[in-house]
Order: structure tokens, then C-alpha cells, then sequence
């Protein structure tokens, strides 16, 4: 008996659901515009990596009847990403990276997951970097360090995964 396409669609699935994200569809885009209740977010072109970071300043809360061992409490909380990417001298997302930190402008920005859901926070460009290596392509980091709370991861407003580049 040989194996249609019908047999094909009808492959059984695994059960298990729980499957790791794979970082490439892991996207960071940057608002460009808003038109009422509408917005527009300018996908950041050549993304390679941009990882969001959350930490807490450590606070010694050590005393004399700890036993000898060190104490500590969290502090203020911050977060930052760390992309890194191709230059792309066209890309609308990397001239509003490059404006932001010449012109120490606030921007907001979202990283939007493979399932559509998302986070986003306010934050300054503190660098700006180019590697233009003799013997490798084109490389742009920058760091966007946190104005305030980045948001908690939101849920997609629907099942259809979300289009990064435009919002929606």
C-alpha cells in the first residue's frame, strides 16, 4: 500500500506540547508611530541576537547574628537588551536605533515571540557600535538600557501569530 498525501496530513502528533523556542523567531522592533489608537512598529533589520536581561541590585543585609555568612535582599530592578545584528545601511530600524542614541530620545520597544505574545518597555540607545572587520561582514550592536518596567510577557490578542513589523 503506498502512502498518499492524505496519509501525510494525517501523521499523528506528539501530545507533548511543551517545545522549546527556537531564538530566530524571536523578533525586536521599535515604535515608529501612533495614529490614534493605531501603531506602527518598525521592525530592527539584520537581527543575529537581542536578549533581554532583568536584574535586581544586590543590598548587603548582612548583620552580626547571621552566623558568619553573607545576607542579601534585592534592590532596584532594571533590564536592557543587548542586540547585535548585520549592518543593513537601508534599514528603518537601525536609523532610529542610530537617531535615538545621538539625540538621547526615548524609544519604545517590543520583542515579539514565535506564538505572537510579547513584551515592551521604554529605553534610551546608550551605545551604538559598529564592527566593519576586514574579513567578516558587517556587524551593529547597541545597548537599549530600560526607562522604568519592561512589561510582563502578554498573551497574543488572538491565535494567529503577530506580525512584528507592523504590530498587528
Amino acid at each position: 500500500m503506498a502512502i498518499t498525501a492524505a496519509d501525510l496530513q494525517n501523521l499523528p502528533q506528539n501530545p507533548d506540547t511543551a517545545v522549546a523556542e527556537a531564538g530566530k523567531d524571536t523578533l525586536l522592533s521599535i515604535l515608529t508611530a501612533i495614529d490614534g489608537t493605531s501603531e506602527t512598529w518598525t521592525l530592527v533589520g539584520g537581527q543575529r541576537n537581542s536578549p533581554v536581561s532583568e536584574t535586581a541590585n544586590t543590598i548587603d543585609a548582612s548583620h552580626k547574628t547571621s552566623g558568619g555568612w553573607a545576607t542579601s535582599v534585592p534592590g532596584l530592578k532594571s533590564w536592557s537588551i543587548n542586540y547585535s545584528g548585520l549592518m543593513i545601511m537601508s534599514d528603518d530600524g537601525l536609523k532610529v536605533l542610530d537617531y535615538a542614541f545621538r539625540n538621547d530620545h526615548q524609544i519604545k520597544v517590543k520583542i515579539t515571540y514565535k506564538d505572537g505574545s510579547y513584551q515592551t518597555g521604554w529605553a534610551y540607545v546608550t551605545a551604538f557600535n559598529n564592527d566593519t572587520a576586514h574579513d567578516g561582514v558587517a556587524t551593529i550592536s547597541a545597548t537599549l538600557s530600560g526607562v522604568g518596567a519592561i512589561s510582563a510577557i502578554t498573551p497574543a490578542a488572538n491565535t494567529t501569530p503577530a506580525n512584528p513589523g507592523t504590530g498587528d
